[in-house]
C-alpha cells in the first residue's frame, strides 16, 4: 500500500454573518471533496500545540511526522535549507520579505505581505539592487523566487521573536518593530531598504500606473535548526515532497525526502495545479509516500478575500482533488489523506489554532455527505499531527 498526503492551506474558517453564518467552505461548490467523504474516514486533528505560535513551520513539521515542540525551528533556516544554503558560523538567517506598507498620519500599516504577488523576475531585480546599495552592514541577500527571500547578517542570535508580516495585515507596524540592541542593525538595514526601494525605477513605474509600490522589507523567522531525524528511519518508507514553499522543501531536504521542483508553482491561486498533480502521480510510481503541499488558500485568507477564498476552494476541488481521485480508481493500491495545515481565517485575517479536519480515502464507509467544518464534530480525534500521520502510514485509519 502506498500513501498520498495532501496538505492544504486555507480551507477551513469561521462563519461569516453576512453570508448567512456560513463558512467559505460551506459556500463553495466542492463535489469531489464531498464525494470522498461518502467513502472516507474523517475527523479533527490539532496541528498547533498550545505552547507555540500558529505558523507553517509548526503545522507542517507536525504533518510531516515531526514533533514541532521537540524540533522547533526557525522559519528562515528551514527556508535556507530549501535553497541549499547555509549561513556562515558568524551569521544568522532571517526571512526578508518584500512588502507594501501604507502610510498613515502616525504610522505605517502592513497592506500587502506579498508585495502584490511579486514575480520571480521583479523580486530578483529589487533584491539585487538592495545587495548593491545597502552599506555599512555586512549582509547577504538570497533570492527565494518571489516576495519571500532571505538575508544572512553577521550577528549573534536574536532571542526576540520577530513577527511574521502575514500576521500583521491591517496593523500599524510600529508596535511590532524589533527593539533593543541586538536588533538595532536590522532597523538600520530596513531604513536603508525603504529609501532604496522608494527611488527604484520599478516602483516609480508602479506609481505612474496607480499600483502599490513594493516599498519595504520585513525581517522575521529567526530561530535555531535542530537535527531532524530522517523520514526513512522513522517510518521505514521512501518519501518525496512537492511544494512551492522553501520552508517545506527545507524540511524535506533535512529529512532525506526527495524534493521535487515543479515549473510554474507560485504558492498562490495562479499556481500550476496540473503540473503538481502530474508530478505527484509520477512520484507515486517510485515512492512509498508522497506529500503534496498546496498553499494557495493562505494568501486570500489572510487578506480577508472571502469571495477569492471560495474560488480557491473550488479550484482546489476541481484541479487537485478530482484528478487525484480519478487516478486512484485505476491505481487501487494507494490510500490518500487530505488534511488542512491550520486555520487561516479570512474573517480574522489571522491564523487560528482551532482543530482542522482530515479525510482518509478510501474507507469502508463515510459518515458525511459534505466536506466542511462539521467534520470536526465526528470521527477519531487526534491531539497532535505526528500521531495522525503515524496512524495513517501504519494503516490504522
Amino acid at each position: 500500500m502506498k500513501h498520498l498526503v495532501v496538505i492544504v492551506a486555507g480551507l477551513t474558517d469561521r462563519p461569516f454573518a453576512e453570508k448567512d453564518n456560513k463558512t467559505p467552505l460551506q459556500l463553495a461548490d466542492t463535489p469531489n471533496l464531498d464525494s470522498l467523504t461518502k467513502n472516507g474516514l474523517c475527523g479533527p486533528v490539532q496541528t498547533i500545540p498550545d505552547e507555540l505560535y500558529p505558523g507553517n513551520e509548526v503545522s507542517c513539521l507536525g504533518l510531516l511526522g515531526l514533533d514541532p515542540i521537540k524540533y522547533s525551528s526557525g522559519h528562515a533556516l528551514l527556508s535556507a535549507m530549501g535553497l541549499g544554503l547555509k549561513p556562515a558560523p558568524d551569521e544568522i538567517a532571517l526571512c526578508c520579505d518584500l512588502i507594501t506598507l501604507q502610510p498613515t498620519h502616525d504610522d505605517m500599516v502592513m497592506k500587502d505581505y506579498t508585495g502584490g504577488l511579486l514575480s520571480h523576475e521583479d523580486s530578483e531585480l529589487l533584491l539585487n539592487t538592495l545587495q548593491e546599495q545597502v552599506v555599512d552592514i555586512p549582509v547577504r541577500f538570497h533570492h527565494g523566487g518571489g516576495y519571500h527571500n532571505l538575508m544572512f547578517i553577521k550577528s549573534p542570535p536574536i532571542t526576540e521573536r520577530l513577527s511574521p508580516p502575514n500576521e500583521l495585515i491591517g496593523e500599524g507596524i510600529r508596535q511590532f518593530m524589533p527593539e533593543g540592541k541586538e536588533t538595532r542593525e536590522l532597523i538600520f538595514v530596513m531604513n536603508q531598504a525603504q529609501i532604496i526601494l522608494h527611488n527604484h525605477a520599478y516602483n516609480k513605474k508602479r506609481v505612474t500606473e496607480n499600483k502599490d509600490s513594493v516599498n519595504s522589507i520585513w525581517f522575521w523567522g529567526n530561530g535555531e535548526l535542530p537535527d531532524l531525524p530522517s523520514f526513512k528511519e522513522r517510518y521505514d518508507k521512501s518519501a518525496s515532497i512537492i511544494s512551492a514553499s522553501l520552508m517545506v522543501k527545507g524540511i524535506g531536504n533535512l529529512t532525506g525526502m526527495k524534493v521535487i521542483d515543479v515549473e510554474g508553482t507560485t504558492g498562490f491561486s495562479n499556481t500550476n495545479y496540473s503540473a503538481k498533480v502530474s508530478a505527484t502521480l509520477k512520484e507515486l510510481e517510485n515512492n512509498d509516500v508522497v506529500f503534496l503541499h498546496i498553499s494557495a488558500g493562505e494568501e486570500v485568507s489572510l487578506k480577508g478575500d472571502i469571495d477569492d477564498k471560495i474560488l480557491m476552494i473550488e479550484d482546489f476541488d476541481m484541479e487537485v482533488i478530482k484528478p487525484l481521485a480519478q487516478a486512484m480508481e485505476t491505481l487501487k493500491n494507494v490510500k490518500m489523506m487530505v488534511v488542512v495545515n491550520h486555520v487561516s481565517s479570512a474573517q480574522m485575517m489571522k491564523y487560528d489554532r482551532s482543530p482542522v479536519p482530515y479525510l482518509v480515502y478510501p474507507a469502508s464507509s463515510g459518515d458525511s455527505s459534505q466536506y466542511d467544518e462539521q467534520l470536526l464534530e465526528s470521527g477519531k480525534s487526534f491531539s497532535n499531527a505526528p500521531d495522525l500521520l503515524t496512524a495513517f502510514l501504519t494503516n490504522q485509519l
